[in-house]
């Protein structure tokens, strides 16, 4: 299966596919930086998506499928791109924690893939390389990749 298969399959994102980085928003885009971007598989707004359906809930931002030269199927990357601070910390793993769940349920077809979670920092960030926030994010599969999300040709996990 591919992303953009995965994503027409899964209830209240078959429209949500789009081409390249095109479902991000324009400020969001520049957060992503594919190395070779004809790798990338499309994009979708989970969280425009969901919206009228989960209007209350920390719904996750975005999810961008890529296919690394050493691998031989998509991998998603599920970013949240959101103002990373102390103060934002419990939001962001509360959007997590949603996303869990919601893969488990009407997102099951796109849980099958090889995947990161990441946040990336919409702004300037208070964390440091050795904050116990870093830890709290790992210990949860949260990836904190600062400004931007470098993705790389290959995959190195």
């Amino acid at each position: 299966m591919t992303f953009k298969s995965a994503v027409s399959r899964t209830p209240h994102l078959a429209a949500a596919w789009i081409p390249g980085l095109g479902a991000l928003r324009a400020q969001d885009r520049p957060h992503i930086d594919p190395e070779d971007p004809r790798q990338l598989k499309g994009s979708a707004d989970i969280d425009g998506a969901l919206q009228q359906l989960h209007p209350n809930a920390h719904r996750w931002d975005f999810a961008i499928g890529y296919r690394h030269t050493n691998r031989r199927q998509d991998c998603i990357y599920r970013v949240e791109i959101h103002t990373a601070n102390d103060k934002e910390v419990k939001a962001v793993l509360d959007k997590l924690s949603w996303l869990l769940t919601w893969l488990k349920g009407d997102g099951i077809h796109l849980s099958r893939f090889e995947r990161d979670f990441v946040w990336v920092s919409s702004g300037p960030t208070s964390f440091t390389l050795g904050s116990p926030q870093l830890k709290r994010f790992a210990q949860r599969g949260l990836q904190y990749k600062g400004r931007i999300l470098r993705i790389s040709r290959e995959r190195s996990k």
